[in-house]
C-alpha cells in the first residue's frame, strides 16, 4: 500500500517565481518534530557576489510554510533572522514546524547542522491598510537618478550588471539623504499565476532600498557595505504585475554599527501593498562567498 503522505510526484517544487530556478523537493522528512525538504539555490540570485540577496533568502521561508499549510490565505507577515549568508549554486535545507499561534510557523534554512535563516511566517491573510505616510510621501517624489557605482554590481535587485537573466536593475535613487525612491513596473514572469507579483519578489525589492536609504553613513564610517541581519515584511493587498510602483525607503537611525531602515512597495495612487523594516549591520569588508 502506499504511504498517504508521500506525493505521487517527486518533481521539485517552484519557490517563488519558476523563473528565479529556486526549488524545494516536494517530499519531506520528518526530523525532530520539523518537516524538512532539500532545497536548491541556483547561482545568479546574488546580492554580495556568490551569496543569495537577503530579501531572497528571508523570503523563500515563505513557500516552506505555505507547502505545510492547508488554508491558503495570503502571506500577513514575515519575521526573519539572517544568522548566516546564504550559499549559492547549493542543495540546502529548509525546515518548518507549526507554532502555537494560529496560521504562524517556524521555519529554518539550514546548511548541513548551520542555521543560516531562522524565521516565522504569518499565513492568515492581508492586515489592514498601513499606516506609513513618511513613506508614502516618497512615491510621489519626482523621480531621481539612479546610482550606478556599487559595491553589489551583480546583485539580482539594484545591481547594474545582475547575473540572472531577469535582473531587475533597480539602481538606487536617491529623493535626498537618507531617503530612496525607485521606479519599478514588475514583468509577468516576476509573478504569481493570478497576475499579482510574488512576495518572494517583494521581499527581495524591499531589502536593497533600506540599505541604500543609510549609505551616507556606510560611507561616513569607511565600511564597505551592510548586511541585513533581522528583517520584518508585512503584506496589505495584490500588487499587480504591469503596474507602475515605487520601492522606497527611509533611514531611520544608527547605533554603533546598527542601521534601521523602513521600505515599501508603493504605486502612483499612494496605496501600500507592502512594507519592511530592515536591521543591517555596516561591515568593514564584505563577505566573500561561502565555501
Amino acid at each position: 500500500m502506499s504511504d498517504p503522505l508521500r506525493p505521487l510526484d517527486d518533481t521539485p517544487v517552484p519557490v517563488g517565481p519558476p523563473v528565479l530556478g529556486i526549488t524545494m523537493a516536494a517530499q519531506a522528512e520528518v526530523v525532530h518534530g520539523w518537516l524538512v525538504r532539500d532545497l536548491e539555490v541556483p547561482d545568479g540570485l546574488d546580492g554580495p557576489d556568490g551569496i543569495l540577496q537577503g530579501g531572497f533568502a528571508a523570503g523563500v521561508t515563505i513557500d516552506a510554510a505555505r507547502a505545510a499549510d492547508r488554508f491558503g490565505a495570503p502571506l500577513t507577515a514575515l519575521d526573519a533572522r539572517l544568522l548566516a549568508p546564504t550559499p549559492l549554486g547549493r542543495t540546502l535545507q529548509v525546515a518548518v514546524r507549526p507554532t502555537d499561534t494560529t496560521a504562524t510557523y517556524e521555519v529554518e534554512t539550514r546548511d548541513g547542522d548551520r542555521v543560516l535563516v531562522a524565521a516565522t511566517v504569518e499565513l492568515a491573510g492581508y492586515d489592514p491598510s498601513a499606516q506609513a505616510y513618511d513613506l508614502v510621501e516618497l512615491a510621489s517624489a519626482p523621480i531621481p537618478q539612479g546610482r550606478a557605482e556599487s559595491p553589489f554590481p551583480h546583485c539580482f535587485v539594484c545591481g547594474v550588471d545582475p547575473h540572472h537573466e531577469h535582473g531587475l536593475r533597480l539602481l538606487p535613487a536617491f529623493v535626498d539623504e537618507g531617503r530612496i525612491s525607485i521606479p519599478w513596473v514588475c514583468d509577468e514572469e516576476l509573478g504569481g499565476e493570478t497576475g499579482i507579483v510574488d512576495p518572494l519578489v517583494i521581499s527581495a525589492v524591499l531589502d536593497c532600498p533600506t540599505v541604500w536609504s543609510a549609505w551616507h553613513e556606510v560611507e561616513a564610517n569607511d565600511w564597505q557595505g551592510a548586511l541585513l541581519a533581522h528583517y520584518h515584511l508585512r503584506m496589505f493587498g495584490d500588487a499587480p504585475v504591469m503596474d507602475p510602483v515605487r520601492t522606497v525607503a527611509r533611514f531611520d537611525g544608527l547605533d554603533g554599527r546598527k542601521i534601521r531602515a523602513r521600505g515599501a512597495l508603493v504605486d502612483e495612487d499612494g496605496i501600500v501593498y507592502a512594507i519592511s523594516s530592515a536591521l543591517h549591520i555596516g561591515v568593514a569588508e564584505l563577505p566573500a562567498a561561502p565555501s
